[in-house]
């Protein structure tokens, strides 16, 4: 074999065992990870039951009111009392297609147990939140308010004599809608 030969073959075999030793030392890494640092990265660890004693972490207040303003709005306001208004003045709801009464309250009564959640997790606020803790209280009683009517005396498509006057709960709305907005910019 010539000395260029020996030096080549030499080179080779450097760069064999290099990547040898490469692969090798990667596979070390991995055998020294304890098993506590690979739950912590593991997406499984989640399932994991030791870890579902650990509470999920909760919204900070600012997120968690944007949430009840939105719901607000679409589970009252888009999705009931502007239907029903339409429902009584042109007998469909707002987009002028029918409107099925029944599954509407239905729809509402369920958003009413949902806001009573809502309704504790405002009062739990502290102080910070006194603004949008007044507002939400007078937003609440309007919902109330116009459930109760809706409840006690259903409405009937074009019936023009029936009164729903949701002016309070649009301005108590937009109010509540604003403060939060108001909160989050803060942040």
């Amino acid at each position: 074999m010539s000395k260029r030969s020996k030096i080549g073959f030499l080179i080779g075999m450097a760069v064999v065992l290099l990547f040898v030793m490469s692969g090798c030392g990667s596979k070390e890494k991995t055998a020294d990870v304890k098993p506590t640092e690979t739950a912590k990265s593991s997406p499984a660890s989640t399932a994991n039951p030791a870890n579902a004693s650990a509470k999920p972490k909760e919204p900070a207040p600012e997120s968690k009111l944007s949430e009840i303003s939105n719901f607000m709005i679409s589970s009252f306001w888009n999705e009931g009392f502007v239907d029903i208004t339409w429902y009584v003045s042109n007998g469909t709801g707002n987009t002028g297609k029918k409107l099925d009464i029944d599954f509407t309250m239905e729809r509402l009564g369920k958003a009413m147990e949902k806001k009573a959640e809502y309704d504790m997790y405002i009062q739990g606020l502290d102080a910070k939140y006194d603004n949008v803790k007044q507002v939400w209280t007078k937003l609440s009683k309007e919902t109330d308010n116009l459930y109760k009517q809706l409840k006690e005396n259903t409405p009937k498509a074009n019936d023009k004599s029936y009164k729903f006057d949701t002016g309070l709960f649009e301005q108590y709305s937009d109010a509540f809608r604003d403060d939060v907005r108001a909160l989050n910019k803060k942040q």
